[in-house]
């Protein structure tokens, strides 16, 4: 006797990734090579840079 099982539907959702320099916003890959965050330029630049990421943090706090 065999058995047939029907393939199971993956229903995990693929995570969205949030912009960290827009909190709440998703991350809307603005340059065509961009996964997400974790490889943005932009993110990096900020990030990376202390005069920048104080002057963003800043700007948050108005």
């Amino acid at each position: 006797m065999t058995t047939t099982t029907t393939p199971r539907k993956d229903t995990r959702r693929k995570p969205d990734p949030k912009c960290p320099l827009r909190p709440g916003e998703p991350c809307t890959l603005c340059q065509a090579s961009v996964t997400g965050p974790q490889d943005c330029g932009l993110v990096y630049l900020i990030m990376d840079d202390p005069e920048a990421r104080e002057a963003w943090a800043a700007s948050r706090r108005r």
